[in-house]
């Protein structure tokens, strides 16, 4: 049974799963939990962190909710966040975000 709740609740589980944002999949990377952020990361990513995250371990899957008004702007943060905590970004970036 899916679960819902926000992202900073989300980060902080011990979970492997995929996930993938509720508009068009532009958004599918593995995560793997927990994980932790520094105050610059919390700062930075602090919309993001209240978005809502449907999770089905089950499945292994995680679904970002973001349609309605505003998805493109919610997609791309969600994707700078999902992104580096994955290791895609700079390494100054990922220090700078992320424990």
């Amino acid at each position: 049974m899916a679960e819902k709740m926000e992202i900073r609740e989300f980060i902080e589980r011990d979970i492997d799963v995929d996930v993938v944002d509720d508009v068009c999949e532009s958004l599918c990377i593995a995560f793997c939990g927990p994980q932790k952020l520094t105050e610059k990361g919390k700062e930075h990513f602090e919309d993001v962190l209240d978005f809502q995250i449907e999770v089905d371990e089950e499945y292994g899957s995680a679904t970002v909710l973001i349609d309605g008004p505003g998805w493109k702007t919610k997609l791309r943060m969600a994707k700078e966040f999902f992104l580096g905590a994955a290791g895609y970004c700079s390494d100054a970036d990922y220090k700078r975000w992320f424990k």
